[in-house]
């Protein structure tokens, strides 16, 4: 309670002296302007309208960026969240392999039988892989393109609005 009262009462103060500081300089501005020739009261304004104007647009364009930036980062969360996702699904797949030459091994009656069935483990996981590995690099590719797009739309628009 007396904290909060203490703080109102620095934020009053805080408020009259920013009114002071800002009376003080409309004040001033105006004995400028009686006092300065006008050309330089004219170059004066053009160069505060221009410099007001390249703040509006920079201020677009950093705003635009930031939307960008964070619409990017949000699809690369969701791109990793996919690619988490893909990856234990092949794991879960390659333990089950593993797993199904385990039982075949303990089933195996013969080392040639042993043989025959790991061969076939062997042929069947290099073509899991190379499925998996398909799957894996469009994937990637997917969230690549989906987590720039936003960057090159966001670097692109902002700059047309300064323009």
């Amino acid at each position: 309670m007396i904290e909060t009262t203490a703080s109102q009462g620095r934020a009053s103060k805080i408020g009259r002296a920013a009114a002071a500081v800002e009376t003080n300089m409309e004040a001033a501005t105006e004995t400028l302007r009686t006092e300065i020739p006008s050309s330089f009261v004219d170059l004066f304004e053009k160069s505060l309208a221009r410099t007001k104007d390249m703040h509006d647009k920079m201020t677009a364009v950093m705003q635009h960026s930031t939307e960008a930036l964070e619409e990017a980062v949000s699809c690369a969360t969701r791109g990793s969240a996919e690619y988490r996702v893909k990856l234990m699904e092949i794991v879960r797949q390659n333990a089950n392999t593993a797993f199904d030459l385990a039982r075949g091994a303990f089933e195996a009656k013969s080392p040639g039988e042993l043989l025959e069935l790991t061969l076939t483990h062997q042929r069947k996981q290099f073509e899991l892989a190379a499925t998996q590995l398909k799957e894996l690099s469009a994937l990637t590719q997917k969230v690549v393109t989906e987590t720039t797009e936003p960057i090159r739309n966001g670097m692109t628009e902002p700059f047309k609005l300064a323009s």
